[in-house]
Formats: C-alpha cells, sequence, structure tokens
C-alpha cells in the first residue's frame, strides 16, 4: 500500500476521534466548573450560618460580606442569599414556632428564586426533627431550643462549553443551566442560655 492511503486513513480516523475527544474535554471542563460551585455555594452557606448564629454580623451586612466571598461567582446577578430566623414556640397557648417578625426573612441577589422558609410550608420549610426541638413542650416549660437561623444560598451555574445544547437534558433544567441551592441551619440560642 502506498504511503498516501496511509495519511488518508489516518486523516479518517482523526476526523472520527476528534468529537469524542472534544466530548470528554467539554464535560472535563464543566462539571469540574460545576462541582467548584456547588463547594462554594455550600460552603457559603455554611459560613453564614456560623456567622449569624453567633451574632458576629446580621442582615444585609451579613449578605454582603456572603457576597464579596463567594469570588469567583457572582452570586449578585447569578444567586441569592436568604436569612430567616425562626423563633421557637413561647407557651403552651402558643407552642409552635415562628418565623421571626424582631428579625424578618432578609434576601438579596437578581436570582428569582423562592426561600424555602415561608409561614405556608410544612413545617416552615424545616425538617421535622429540626421543626420538632423547636416547638414548645409543657413537659419542659420550654422548647429543645429557642430559635435557629437558617442561610439559603442559591447559584445559577451555566456551561461555558457548547456541550448542554447538544446532549438535551445535561446541565440544562430551566433552559441557560441549572440551580445550586445550599442551606445551613445554626442553633442561635440554646434553652437556658
Amino acid at each position: 500500500m502506498p504511503i498516501r492511503n496511509h495519511r488518508g486513513a489516518a486523516i479518517v480516523e482523526f476526523c472520527l476521534v476528534l468529537p469524542i475527544l472534544l466530548v470528554i474535554v467539554f464535560a472535563i471542563i464543566d462539571f469540574g466548573r460545576l462541582v467548584q460551585a456547588r463547594f462554594i455555594i455550600t460552603s457559603l452557606a455554611r459560613e453564614g450560618g456560623n456567622l449569624a448564629s453567633r451574632g458576629i454580623d446580621s442582615g444585609t451586612d451579613l449578605i454582603t460580606m456572603l457576597q464579596s466571598g463567594a469570588t469567583p461567582l457572582d452570586v449578585i446577578n447569578s444567586g441569592k442569599i436568604c436569612i430567616s430566623s425562626i423563633q421557637a414556640g413561647l407557651t403552651a397557648a402558643s407552642p409552635l414556632p415562628v418565623i421571626s417578625t424582631t428579625a424578618p426573612q432578609l434576601c438579596a441577589g437578581n436570582l428569582t428564586v423562592a426561600s424555602g422558609i415561608s409561614a405556608g410550608a410544612p413545617n416552615l420549610g424545616l425538617t421535622a426533627a429540626i421543626y420538632g426541638h423547636l416547638v414548645f413542650k409543657p413537659a419542659n416549660q420550654t422548647a429543645d431550643i429557642n430559635g435557629v437561623t437558617v442561610i439559603e444560598a442559591f447559584y445559577m451555574y451555566t456551561p461555558i462549553t457548547p456541550l448542554p445544547k447538544f446532549i438535551t437534558g445535561l446541565l440544562l433544567n430551566n433552559g441557560s443551566g441549572v440551580i445550586i441551592s445550599s442551606r445551613s441551619v445554626y442553633c442561635t440560642v440554646t434553652a437556658g442560655e
């Protein structure tokens, strides 16, 4: 066989393998960035809950600090941070926990997503176990804990490679990206303190 025929075969093989290699490279890039964004959002919620529960910062100051600490993610334009304070039931007459009226829920960011904490949600949006610790217990004349601070962080992850546009359903659950969220719940004050 002449050398010329081998060159033609190599070009055909390269053309067949190149799309597979590009898909692998694009997948590594997008999934790597997705893992990084997920890690940052989880850390952001944890640190926010930690700071809020200790009273180090609260309200808009805390949200501003968390937004600046989320670099390289732009949580101001592509994300949202919500801080909610939930008070335990105080008496046998009003045993159920409520969203704090003295420190109402505060959200900042341009992402259109609703907080999971609301008066209309089952258990105010908390797990049954946490909600149970906030319910007033007549036998103890108090709840297990006086309240919790909930920090929710949301971020719209948008892939930078064209891969998700070609493979439908991959990373694009709402047409432009996937919303990453994380929630951190911290006890603000324990009973008896």
